[in-house]
Parts: C-alpha cells; structure tokens; sequence
C-alpha cells in the first residue's frame, strides 16, 4: 500500500478548484471594469452637460435709425452669463452683410436686461422704413437675428 501512495502522480490543483478560481478571477475583473467604466462614463456625462449648457438670450426691443444709432435691450434668459461681442446689420431680403456695430464686449447676468447703445460707422447706409436684420454675436459664438425697421 505504501508504495501505491508513493507511484501516484501530484496533480497539484485539483480541476474543480481550478474551474472555481478561474471563474472568481473573471468575475472579479469583470465587476472592476464595470465599477471603472460606469465612473467614466458618469464624469463624461457630467462633463458633456456642463459643456453643454448654451448661452440662452433674445432681444426684447431694438431701434435703429442713421442718426441715433442702435438702441437695442438684450435679455439673458438662460442660466449662464452671456458676454455680447459683436453686432452685424445684415440686409433683410437676402442677409448680407451691410456693416459692424463696434461695441465694447457687454456681460449680462442671468435674468437681467441690458440697454446696448451704438453710434453707427461712417460706411455704413441705413435707409427710413428699410428692414434690417440685426446679428448679436457673443463671444462663445452663439447667435441671435431679430429684423427692425430703420427710422429717421
């Protein structure tokens, strides 16, 4: 009998342990990749939608007459600053471009309203009862066309 113990071959795991441990190790990464991934995927979405928020405004009246100017009130309704940076009259039938209002870069709060006054440029023609689009551009690039009929 001895000698039976001492012939017989070290199979060192035994297969079904193996089987068990492979299947721990696999399911152990698998939850790590898991718990990895959706964290990632929860900053990415985070990021995305703070990235996303737009720049939200409109306006609420605007005049513009070769004498006067623009007189324009802006509102921001979104729920983010937004900073005016350009304004472009384009002509109303086919929106191209007349002139460049320059005006310094205005910030409006969320919710607030802001009164935007411009001398027009010496080159650029606006003519009584014409209609115009005008173009307010922020500094993000986010646009904004409302049409207004030139005055006296």
């Amino acid at each position: 009998m001895m000698q039976n113990r001492n012939n017989r071959k070290s199979l060192g795991i035994e297969p079904i342990v193996a089987a068990i441990l492979l299947i721990v190790i696999t399911v152990v990464a698998a939850v790590l990749l898991y718990m990895w991934f959706s964290g990632y995927l929860t900053a990415t979405t985070t990021k995305v939608s703070s990235m996303a928020t737009p720049e939200q405004f409109q306006v609420t009246a605007a005049s513009l007459s070769a004498s006067n100017g623009l007189t324009a009130y802006v509102q921001n309704t979104g729920t983010v600053p937004v900073t005016i940076a350009d304004i472009y009259i384009l002509s109303s039938p086919n929106g191209n471009l007349l002139c460049n209002i320059t005006i310094p870069e205005t910030t409006i709060n969320p919710g607030s309203t802001v009164e935007i006054t411009a001398r027009l440029p010496s080159t650029c023609s606006i003519s009584q009862g014409t209609a115009y689009d005008l173009l307010f551009v922020t500094s993000s690039g986010t646009k904004y066309t409302t049409s207004v009929v030139a005055s006296s």
